[in-house]
């Protein structure tokens, strides 16, 4: 199988990924933030959000394409 496969790596503080906000919870729908990991997770095959060994985060995200054939 062909997968999209990106990679990307911050210096930031980084994050607790289970601490981030539901979107969908009645008081975070009006909310003009908030949504980016949601997206990743909903639109992607697989998603990996950790803190970096240096700081920061690593974000990596899949998604399987059609092998054209």
């Amino acid at each position: 199988p062909v997968e999209f496969v990106l990679e990307v790596l911050d210096e930031g503080d980084g994050f607790d990924p289970d601490d981030v906000s539901n979107p969908l919870d009645p008081e975070n729908m009006l909310k003009a933030s908030g949504r980016g990991i949601f997206f990743m997770r909903n639109f992607m095959d697989d998603v990996t959000l950790r803190r970096g060994d240096e700081g920061g985060m690593e974000v990596r995200m899949v998604k399987k394409l059609s092998s054209g054939g």
